[in-house]
């Protein structure tokens, strides 16, 4: 069995999984059936490194040249034959918001609530078993932005968001506190609405192994996103325009 780093643009794709334009179809055609994938991430979600598991030992420029635009294999790593890429010792996620005048001192202190064992299930789809560990949350003020960092062992459907919306709520004092502490002991409250997806990335899965890396496939890579990001610098500045422009006829 082989372990597969995983990265992709998840703007171009359906999520990972559950629709013929997903991830795992794409990579399922180059590698064959897979026995496991790390995360299931949400419509557009992108990833640096998810995980898959396949028997398919191709070298890695052959499946990436039967992936499409915006999907990488870059690395490789052989696992026992009952790897499953769902137990992993952390996952660590990012999650960036532009900064709307957050108190970001709040969204810390309530970030902090959330480190620990518990049942998350104010906080997940679907679900009323959502116990999991949450290593830390690190809030960093970017000026323009506010990065949320996030690791645990695992996370249930929408958690991330969920939580993620939280922290900003708090900062912008539509909740406080004391509605955190209540939402985390499982009381009531009403459903807790989901951040936008766009600003999660999953950057990386520890299983505790060392993958053999190909550092050609990770320049693609990085320009790739380097030149997303420039672009999106100047369609920031176009909204910014229309807004501006738009605000002097209101």
């Amino acid at each position: 069995m082989i372990a597969y780093l995983v990265a992709y643009d998840g703007a171009l794709f359906h999520g990972f999984t559950g629709h013929e334009r997903s991830v795992e179809p794409a990579l399922a055609k180059a590698l064959g059936p897979l026995a496991g994938r790390g995360s299931r991430t949400d419509p557009g979600v992108s990833a640096l490194g998810n995980v898959v598991a396949a028997r398919c030992s191709k070298p890695l420029g052959q499946i990436n040249a039967e992936l499409p635009r915006g999907v990488w294999v870059w690395g490789r790593a052989e696992v026992p034959e009952d790897f499953n890429p769902r137990r992993a010792r952390a996952r660590t996620y990012v999650y960036f918001a532009p900064y709307r005048g957050e108190d970001v001192g709040l969204v810390r202190e309530a970030a902090a609530l959330f480190v620990g064992t518990r049942n998350y299930r104010n906080f997940a789809k679907g679900v009323r078993d959502a116990v999991t560990t949450i290593y830390s949350v690190d809030v960093e003020d970017r000026g323009t932005y506010i990065e949320i960092t996030f690791r645990g062992r695992g996370f249930r459907n929408k958690m991330l968001r969920k939580i993620a919306w939280a922290l900003l709520a708090v900062g912008r004092g539509v909740l406080n506190m004391d509605d955190v502490r209540r939402l985390l002991e499982g009381a009531g409250g009403g459903p807790v609405p989901s951040a936008p997806a766009e600003g999660l990335v999953l950057l990386s899965i520890d299983y505790g192994i060392d993958f053999s890396i190909d550092r050609s496939i990770l320049t693609k890579i990085y320009r790739y996103f380097l030149n997303k990001y420039y672009i999106y610098l100047s369609l920031s500045r176009v909204y910014e325009k229309i807004t501006e422009e738009t605000l002097k006829w209101l």
